[in-house]
């Protein structure tokens, strides 16, 4: 059976399909806090609470370019 990725590429089966898992931009920027991402005071407190102290470093990378509506993997 042929499917489509959602960028429109064709494929026969799962097997085909690579995805390539490293991304890079220079206008990305890593951001080693929450507080320094300058996210509004209900959304840290709701961070805390949930028990997180320190953003992965995906989240360092990706929150911002994602609140922004920008795909941080282009």
């Amino acid at each position: 059976m042929s499917h489509k990725d959602r960028r429109g590429n064709s494929s026969n089966d799962g097997s085909s399909f690579k995805l390539n898992e490293t991304f890079t931009s220079s206008e990305v920027e890593v951001k080693p806090t929450f507080e320094s991402m300058g996210l509004r005071e209900e959304l840290l407190r709701g961070i805390f609470n949930y028990g997180f102290e320190k953003p992965s470093a995906i989240q360092q990378r990706a929150i911002l370019p994602i609140i922004k509506g920008r795909d941080p993997r282009v």
